[in-house]
């Protein structure tokens, strides 16, 4: 079966199960800047550590069945860490722990590392500067993340309303599978992170975030190519939302103490979404700069960068 068919296959299957209207679909929305382009100097970030994809409770059931991860990539060159070159796409979530996805990997010796990242953007935003990207960096790896937005133009029907239902699963999915059919020709290694589900998506039981990182572990794990990550466990609970969490040896510990006495951090924004204590709401998907310790940002980029790592010095020349 083709790519395009699982896909689209994919898209009909989730539908069936999630049938609430997307919550980023119905967001108020107006016309939107182009993404910027923000290339980090990794140097310039202090390196704290890697952490795994649910640091707090490694042994919490994952929401989604999970892509295999451990299989070789064929033509996948040894090269040393300090050669690799690779390149973080995704919404506002991945913009806020950008800084965190860098550090990680130049503590581990990968410092050709490009961020495209902008509030409110989906997959199909990013297309152009994939294809161009594809040509011109040719990364060893890709990271993808993108939570579900549908608020720019390429998310829109022809009648300007955001997509929803069946259209709305189709066109992620589509764009998934677009993402390997860019990257993978080229031996580029494309992992797709699931994002944590929102506070509000908890309490109204909307199925978008789950039904998202099923797409993308099942597309995922139909190219030798593909590789899936539940990056989102990194802010959760037992996976379910959380406002604090535990504070980690590798960070600053700044959120005071739970009931139990246990030293925390702030790990979500007083949207239930983002990651920075004490933020203002976001506007149209795009948040501001974080003036406090953003721990959910620090998890939420280390559990990025941790499976790149893993793979890419498991294939390091000698």
């Amino acid at each position: 079966m083709s790519i395009r068919l699982v896909a689209r296959a994919l898209a009909i299957l989730v539908t069936a199960t999630a049938v609430v209207t997307p919550v980023a679909a119905v967001m108020a929305s107006s016309s939107h800047p182009a993404p910027p382009v923000t290339t980090l100097t990794a140097s310039a970030i202090p390196a704290l550590g890697v952490l795994s994809a649910d640091p707090v409770r490694p042994s919490a059931p994952a929401p989604v069945p999970t892509a295999e991860t451990s299989r070789p990539v064929a033509q996948l060159a040894l090269e040393p860490l300090r050669a690799r070159k690779a390149i973080l796409y995704g919404d506002s979530l991945a913009w806020q722990a950008q800084e965190f996805f860098v550090a990680a990997l130049a503590g581990a010796g990968i410092t050709q590392v490009t961020t495209r990242t902008f509030g409110g953007t989906a997959i199909c935003d990013w297309f152009a500067d994939m294809r161009a990207d594809a040509v011109a960096i040719h990364p060893d790896v890709v990271v993808v993340e993108f939570s579900g937005n549908a608020l720019t133009p390429c998310m829109k029907t022809l009648d300007g309303a955001a997509l929803s239902g069946l259209g709305y699963f189709e066109k992620y999915a589509a764009d998934a599978a677009t993402v390997l059919d860019i990257f993978t020709p080229g031996h580029t290694v494309v992992w797709f992170a699931g994002s944590p589900i929102s506070h509000r998506a908890e309490l109204t039981g909307d199925p978008t975030v789950p039904a998202l990182h099923r797409i993308y572990a099942t597309l995922a794990a139909s190219n030798p190519y593909g590789r899936y990550t539940d990056a989102g466990a990194s802010v959760l609970s037992g996976g379910h939302w959380t406002e604090t969490l535990p504070c980690l040896p590798t960070e600053p510990c700044t959120g005071g103490v739970d009931a139990h006495g246990t030293p925390v951090n702030v790990v979500r924004a007083p949207d239930g979404a983002h990651f920075c204590p004490g933020a203002p709401a976001a506007v149209r998907g795009v948040t501001a700069s974080c003036s406090v310790w953003p721990s959910g940002a620090y998890r939420f980029g280390n559990a990025m960068a941790g499976p790149v790592i893993e793979e890419l010095a498991g294939r390091q020349a000698v």
